[in-house]
């Protein structure tokens, strides 16, 4: 008897340490980034950013900032209420808060950052590389690829060919 609990113990040792790893590897990061792209603006130095942003379940935490070694400056921009009920308008912000449940889409005609003062010439397929700053979960690297889309309300949330993981 003792054989077959030694043996069936063998057997699950392994499984409750992938088990415990993979739960280990997801509370190191309560904050993954993926889909990122970018379009210029019809101004000069000003460059669009758009990505998504996916909390683990039930963590906390909020986008208090970005930086980039191409810009001057990185905005958060987000749909604010206009005075006397007149509708939205995209205006800077000091923090973005991220939704545990689902996704936090960055994208045209909503929430986005805005690269200001871009001291390089970037032309379409260029990547470059941006950090966003959260209250919880510290920094996170990603890369940006700049495609080459015109500036319409009809512009998708993600192209195709940026997979959102």
């Amino acid at each position: 008897m003792a054989g077959f609990l030694l043996r069936a113990l063998c057997r699950c040792v392994p499984v409750v340490f992938l088990v415990w790893s993979a739960c280990a590897a997801a509370a190191a990061e309560p904050v993954s980034v993926d889909g990122a792209w970018a379009h210029r603006s019809t101004r000069a130095h000003v460059v669009f950013v758009y990505l998504s942003i996916s909390l683990a379940k039930d963590a906390r935490d909020v986008l208090i900032g970005a930086a980039s070694p191409i810009a001057d400056k990185i905005d958060i921009l987000d749909l604010m209420p206009r005075s006397k009920g007149r509708g939205e308008s995209l205006e800077p912000v000091l923090a973005l808060e991220l939704d545990s449940h689902a996704p936090t889409v960055l994208q045209p005609g909503a929430a986005h950052l805005i690269l200001r003062g871009v001291k390089q010439k970037l032309k379409t397929g260029d990547s470059f590389p941006v950090t966003l700053r959260f209250a919880n979960a510290g920094s996170r690297d990603v890369v940006v690829k700049l495609l080459d889309l015109p500036p319409s309300s009809g512009m998708p949330a993600v192209p195709k060919g940026i997979k959102l993981d």
